[in-house]
């Protein structure tokens, strides 16, 4: 096993190290060395150029080699040294295939050469006399002569691309060549090394198998300036084949098949720069193709077959400037067609198949700037666009155009902007736009049009905007907009106008906006705002209007914004709008009213907004707004009021905001708002029912919300008088009934109450008479009263739940403002009053909240408390009286609590503690008396309390008088917990000093005493003591003592039949299969038992099905498992040993243990 392990680490480090020595080396590249190699072969690149070169790293003036990731098939020979000072080598991708032929007879000062990707099949080289670059690139060259490349004089790179070439004379021997590539191959042609190569400067021939050029094929190239000929497959070009390319500057001749070109195609090309001729089959170009292309900038023609165009084909393209000719199916244009471009600017022809176009068709274009002319199949005509005199763009999208001519757009004079939208036009003609000198906009948008006439809008002197938008207008005729007057916007809108007459629209002296939106209007008349006078807005939105008069809006004097939404107006009038003194904003709405009338709306004296959404107005009335002073917003929104009258809301003077939301308003009145005087929002409706006493007076300024929203109420006295400067009030879904005395008074500068979900069931008594500047009650039942960190804080407050049922004496009597402490966020002052339909506490119940530190009334119900119920909580300091339904305490009831800390009272029904009732707690100290029906404890229960936690568990607690804790000396937690004691003393534990825990859990004891508890305390630290009826042979000595007295334990391990450590115990007798009757006995005790405890429950709980069914069960557990021993019983050789029985007592007391656990969470839960 060894040697193999040797065996195979031998082979590890042989295999690493071969690896490893499979590199070469050296590098540092600057001023030449190098050499390199790495992953090597053809065998390990002659052992590692010939362990590199004797391992001494030169001293340089030059080298390279390089190789990289190689495998190298052949080479033959290197050995290297200083092959003559070898400059670059590579040999690039290095899966080879040959080379040898004297491998580069020791490369004499190389310079470059690379052999790229390879796989070469063959190449020869001998000397290569200083070459200067040379590639090979891709590899697998075919048949390659001009005798196989080098002799080199001075080279300068050649490349040979992807190859399989099929000749190309390869540029007989190269005089100092300047690139040439001769792209993927296949050449077939262009051959006789153009002519030794005159420093050519590129050339490419990109795919190749080329058919023709010729005419001495690029002649003496005087320095050429790349080529390419792209796709190839050329179909001839002779005639000058490009006279002498005189510094060429690119050319190309993409994909090919040409199909003619001319005036002697491109002659002396002088100084050309760009052409392409993209895809090529051209169908005609000639005239004077190009002639010399003076210095050309770009060309190139996508996808031809052109449709003609001819008269001079770009003559000379001075110097062009971008032109494309889109998709090209042209379909005819002539005249001069473009002439000799004087410096283009941009044209296109988008997508072709034009129709014609002829006349001077765009003549001579001085400096087009841009055209397209969009999909085309043309029309349009007088002077179509003659001499463009710098158009400024134009487009005509996909075009159908269904007339519009008389000098369609004569000469454009500098255009901006024009569109006609979508052109299915239908007619326009009368002068049709004439010069449109300088235009500015008019889109005519979607189009088909149906009437306008007159003079359609003459020669547009500078018009702005205009756009008739979607279209199908019916009629529109007097003067139609005679000469427009510089515009400024209209559109109208989507059109089938019925009716406005009398001078419709006028000579739109300088319109300022319109639009008349959806239409089929239905009336305005008188003057149908005659000359517009310098409108500002209108719209009349999306209308079927049914009348409106009072010479509807006459001359409108300079309106700013109206829009009558979306119409069928039942009525309005008394003076509407009278002639809108300078109107901004009004809309309403869905504006099928139904009345308003008085002064409606008067002069309107420059309203500022209004709106009235979705109308019905049923009432309102007086004077309904009169004369609006400067209104600023109102809206009445989905407006089927259900009265108000008395003044409404008189001149309301200048208003800000109201509203008055979904409406169907229900009381508030006495006063309901007269005028007033500078609101400061409202919104309001949803339910109310009632309000009065002073309806919100005349809201001085409102300042930051009052809600309400789902209401249904009382409250009363001034009901909130005159919002003396609000800060919040809200409510929401509300139901509130009573609350009453001043409710809330003037609100004297609020700050707080919200309740969202509301409710409440009577208050009283003052009822937060004046606030005194409240700062928070707050609420969401919604959240189970959430903390939130305390919500808004301050003296929070809150309520929780709320389904109140009374509260009266004092109710909070004047809430005072809180001391400067409070507004520091201190973090307690409370109340809460959780889950609320209280059932008594009064006396004092907290008159003024003075100061209070916390309180709560957890769950309620409480029945009764009184005596001086808290009085007046000297800063309390915690309470909450869990969760009730108390049944006795009295004795004053806690009287003025002197600084409580603490309390709780658990889940309660008391059943008794007394002697004088907690002795006004002075300073309490925790205590809570958990779920309760207590059952004895006095002698001066707790007489001087200053407990320091006490609890006394889940109780029936079975006596303990005796001093009964006497003076507690600062107790340290008690609990006492499950109880019914039977038996505990230990001298009550010697009043206590610091007792620190304890507990004595389940109890129904039986002994423990663990030395007098450690002689009566010292210092305890925690026990427990389990489920108890000790035993277990007395708890091996009550947990030796407490662990000699480091006390500690509790400790619970499973369901406890006996324990030790995890403590619980009883269990004495041992198991003991001759004698099952004792077992026998054991299950009759269980049986009658369980029987006990069923009858015990019965009386105490009611209807809990669930609890009867698992009780019975197990009952039923047990009757079985008694069959199961007392069958066996008679046996003389009983058919259970021990284990087996071991295993039914388990379950048996697993069984209790469950029944017991049952029983006491029920007696909680009916607690809770």
């Amino acid at each position: 096993m060894i040697s193999a392990i040797f065996f195979l680490l031998a082979i590890t480090v042989s295999i690493t190290t071969s690896i490893e020595f499979s590199h070469c080396f050296w590098e540092n590249n600057n001023d030449c060395t190098k050499m390199k190699c790495v992953d090597v072969t053809a065998t390990t690149l002659k052992e590692q150029v010939s362990i590199i070169s004797q391992n001494t790293p030169p001293e340089s003036s030059c080298y390279f080699l390089e190789v990289v990731h190689s495998n190298v098939p052949k080479l033959t020979t290197l050995n290297l040294n200083q092959s003559d000072l070898y400059e670059e080598l590579r040999l690039s991708n290095i899966l080879l295939k040959q080379i040898d032929n004297n491998f580069f007879d020791n490369f004499k000062k190389l310079k470059r050469l690379y052999l790229n990707n390879n796989q070469l099949l063959s190449v020869q080289f001998s000397n290569l006399h200083e070459l200067e670059q040379l590639h090979l690139e891709d590899n697998l060259m075919m048949n390659t002569k001009s005798s196989d490349l080098p002799d080199a004089p001075n080279l300068r790179i050649l490349n040979i691309a992807h190859n399989i070439l099929v000749n190309n004379d390869l540029t007989c021997k190269f005089p100092k060549l300047e690139e040439f590539r001769v792209s993927n191959n296949m050449i077939t042609s262009i051959g006789s090394c153009f002519m030794v190569n005159t420093n050519i400067k590129s050339i490419n021939m990109d795919y190749n198998r080329i058919k023709t050029i010729q005419k001495n094929s690029f002649g003496n190239l005087t320095k050429l300036e790349t080529l390419f000929l792209n796709g190839n497959i050329l179909e001839v070009i002779e005639e000058g084949s490009f006279n002498l390319l005189v510094s060429l500057r690119n050319l190309r001749l993409q994909h090919n098949r040409l199909k003619t070109i001319n005036i002697n195609t491109f002659t002396g090309l002088i100084n050309l720069k760009q052409l392409s001729l993209v895809g090529n089959l051209l169908s005609t170009i000639e005239p004077y193709t190009f002639r010399d292309l003076a210095k050309t900038a770009s060309l190139m023609l996508q996808g031809n077959p052109l449709r003609l165009i001819k008269s001079d084909t770009f003559k000379g393209l001075k110097l062009l400037d971008v032109f494309h000719l889109d998709n090209l199916n042209i379909e005819e244009i002539e005249a001069d067609a473009f002439n000799d471009l004087g410096g283009l600017k941009y044209l296109s022809l988008i997508n072709n198949k034009l129709s014609k176009v002829h006349f001077g068709a765009f003549q001579n274009l001085p400096y087009l700037i841009t055209l397209q002319l969009g999909k085309n199949d043309f029309d349009l005509y007088p002077n179509f666009f003659s001499g463009l005199k710098s158009l400024k763009n134009l487009y005509l999208k996909e075009n159908e155009f269904s007339i519009i001519p008389t000098n369609a757009f004569n000469y454009l004079n500098a255009l901006p902007l024009l569109d006609l939208s979508d052109l299915g036009v239908t007619d326009i003609e009368p002068n049709a736009f004439n010069g449109l000198l300088n235009l500015k906009t008019l889109n005519l948008s979607r189009n088909m049009l149906e009437t306008i006439e007159e003079e359609v809008f003459a020669g547009m002197p500078n018009l702005l905007k205009l756009d008739l938008s979607s279209n199908r207008i019916k009629i529109i005729r007097p003067y139609a907009f005679y000469d427009l007057h510089k515009v400024e916007e209209f559109w109208i809108a989507s059109n089938a106008i019925t009716k406005i007459n009398e001078n419709a629209f006028n000579g739109l002296r300088s319109l300022k906006v319109l639009n008349l939106t959806a239409q089929k209007i239905n009336e305005i008349r008188p003057g149908a705002f005659n000359g517009l006078d310098v409108m500002e807005k209108l719209y009349l939105n999306q209308n079927e209007i049914r009348n409106l008069y009072q010479d509807s809006f006459n001359g409108t004097r300079k309106l700013l914004h109206l829009d009558l939404s979306n119409n069928e107006i039942g009525k309005l009038l008394t003076r509407m709008f009278q002639d809108a003194e300078v109107l901004e904003t009004l809309n309403l709405h869905f504006a099928g009213l139904q009345a308003i009338e008085f002064e409606a709306f008067f002069g309107l004296k420059s309203l500022q907004n209004l709106t009235l959404t979705g109308n019905n107005v049923t009432i309102l009335k007086n004077g309904v707004f009169n004369g609006l002073s400067a209104l600023t917003v109102l809206n009445l929104s989905n407006i089927n009021v259900q009265a108000i009258e008395s003044g409404a809301f008189n001149g309301l003077d200048s208003l800000i905001e109201l509203n008055l939301k979904g409406n169907r308003i229900s009381t508030l009145t006495s006063m309901i708002f007269t005028g007033l005087p500078k609101l400061k929002v409202l919104t309001m409706n949803r339910g109310v029912t009632a309000i009065e006493p002073y309806a919100f007076k005349t809201l001085p300024g409102i300042k930051s919300i009052i809600t309400l929203s789902g209401a249904n109420l009382s409250l009363i006295e001034n009901a909130f008088s005159g919002l003396d400067n609000v800060l919040i009030v809200w409510f929401s879904k509300t139901t509130i009934d009573v609350i009453h005395k001043n409710a809330f008074e003037g609100l004297k500068n609020t700050l707080g109450i919200h309740f969202f979900d509301s409710t409440i069931n009577t208050i009283k008594a003052g009822a937060f008479s004046n606030m005194g500047k409240i700062r928070y009650i707050f609420n969401n039942n919604f959240t189970q009263c959430t903390d939130w960190n305390m919500l808004l804080k301050d003296g929070h407050y809150n309520f929780c739940k709320m389904s109140i049922k009374v509260i009266e004496s004092g109710a909070f009597s004047g809430i005072h403002e809180h001391t400067e402490r409070d507004k520091k966020g201190v973090a307690e002052l409370e109340l809460n009053l959780n889950g609320n339909d209280l059932a008594t506490i009064v006396a004092n119940n907290f008159i003024g909240m003075e100061h209070l530190e916390q309180l709560s009334i957890s769950d309620n119900e409480i029945e009764t408390i009184q005596n001086n119920a808290f009085y007046t909580l000297k800063n309390l300091k915690k309470l909450n009286l869990s969760s009730n339904n108390i049944i006795d305490i009295g004795d004053s009831v806690f009287e003025g609590l002197s600084n409580l800390l603490n309390l709780d009272l658990g889940n309660n029904q008391l059943t008794h503690l007394n002697p004088n009732c907690f002795g006004s707690l002075t300073s309490l100290q925790y205590f809570k008396l958990e779920n309760n029906y207590l059952t004895e404890i006095f002698s001066n229960t707790f007489a001087k309390l200053p407990l320091r936690v006490l609890n006394m568990g889940n109780n029936n607690i079975s006596l303990i008088e005796d001093g009964s804790f006497a003076d507690l000396k600062l107790l340290e937690t008690l609990n006492v917990s499950y109880n019914s004691l039977e038996s505990f003393d230990m001298s009550l534990l010697t009043t206590l000093p610091n007792l620190k825990q304890f507990y004595i859990n389940s109890n129904s004891l039986d002994e423990f005493n663990a030395k007098l508890l450690l002689e009566t305390v010292p210092g305890l630290s925690l026990i427990d003591i389990n489920d108890n009826e000790i035993s277990c042979n007395d708890l091996p000595n009550v947990l030796i003592a407490f662990k000699q007295h480091g006390l500690n334990y509790v400790n619970r391990e499973g369901g406890s039949i006996g324990n030790y450590d995890g403590v619980s115990c009883m269990f004495n007798e041992p198991a003991n299969v001759q004698h099952l009757s004792q077992y026998a006995t054991l299950l009759k005790d269980t049986n009658d038992k369980i029987v006990a405890l069923i009858k015990q429950r019965q009386l105490q709980t009611t209807t809990e099905t669930d609890y009867d069914k698992k009780s019975e069960m197990l009952e039923n557990k047990v009757n079985n498992l008694g069959i199961l021993l007392s069958n066996n019983f008679n046996f003389r050789y009983p058919s259970i040993g021990p284990f087996q029985i071991l295993l039914i007592v388990v379950c048996v007391i697993i069984c209790i243990v469950q029944l017991i656990g049952v029983y006491k969470k029920c007696r909680n839960s009916r607690r809770s």
